[in-house]
């Protein structure tokens, strides 16, 4: 066969052209291969790497995956701002409404060992000898109510009385007192802010369990600071967050020196 002759006429090629050529195709079925990626579902896929493995020598068949990482996300409902407080954020959280409805002499928040104590004087709450709650009252037993059920936490709510004896058409005691403001609080939470009874309990005590048994409870003054209401959220012993005696122990055990 004899050998072309090249055209006169016809421009010189650069070489590198050949080359740029070859990367234009390469680039071409890349951006192809990324848009069939985009369409084709997960069983073919996996059906494909497979294969290709396979031909490669990489491995036989279908290809080995290995375990997935598993994930623990939270679940969050409804807007990011109403997830759950912690119990330190419920404290801090009740606080300031105390502060903001200026019922700082009658409302004292503390966090023990149990959890978070709302103690509620009576006389904000209650008229002398009766059960019902003031209605000038109910705005801020909602808003704590309401800080409440965006806990998981169980709630016990405790009613107590001074030592005088009490006997009446409605209450033969001041057992019968206790309890029945207790209840009155533990409906209005359930009934006006929905949190659920299987997370309440109440408890009547009377004039039994008075804040400080040492003190003369014939003081006016002792007197009045065991009329009372208690709301008791209690710790998830199973949950994440610790009180700080359990805080301590641990610290002890394992000797990493924390006191506070």
């Amino acid at each position: 066969m004899p050998k072309q002759q090249k055209c006169p006429d016809c421009p010189e090629i650069a070489a590198w052209i050949t080359t740029f050529s070859d990367l234009m195709s390469l680039l071409l079925t890349f951006f192809v291969l990324l848009l069939s990626f985009s369409t084709v579902n997960e069983d073919d896929f996996e059906n494909a790497i497979g294969a290709l493995q396979g031909a490669l020598g990489v491995l036989d068949g279908q290809p080995i995956l290995t375990s997935p990482v598993k994930l623990h996300v939270p679940i969050v409902r409804g807007d990011i701002t109403e997830a759950r407080p912690t119990m330190h954020d419920a404290k801090a959280e009740i606080e300031e409404i105390t502060e903001e409805e200026e019922q700082q002499q009658n409302v004292e928040v503390t966090e023990g060992e149990e959890g978070i104590v709302i103690r509620i004087r009576d006389r904000a709450v209650f008229s002398s000898g009766e059960a019902d709650i003031k209605d000038e009252f109910k705005s801020l037993l909602s808003r704590i109510g309401q800080v409440i059920n965006r806990i998981s936490n169980q709630v016990v709510i405790e009613g107590h009385t001074d030592n005088v004896p009490i006997s009446n058409d409605a209450f033969a005691n001041n057992h019968w007192l206790s309890s029945a403001r207790a209840l009155q609080v533990l409906d209005y939470f359930a009934d006006q802010v929905g949190i659920a009874r299987t997370r309440l309990s109440a408890s009547g005590f009377g004039e039994y369990r008075p804040v400080d048994p040492e003190a003369n409870q014939s003081d006016p003054a002792v007197q009045a600071q065991n009329r009372r209401v208690e709301i008791r959220i209690l710790y998830n012993k199973d949950a994440e967050e610790a009180d700080a005696d359990s805080v301590r122990v641990l610290s002890s055990e394992y000797g990493v020196g924390i006191d506070e």
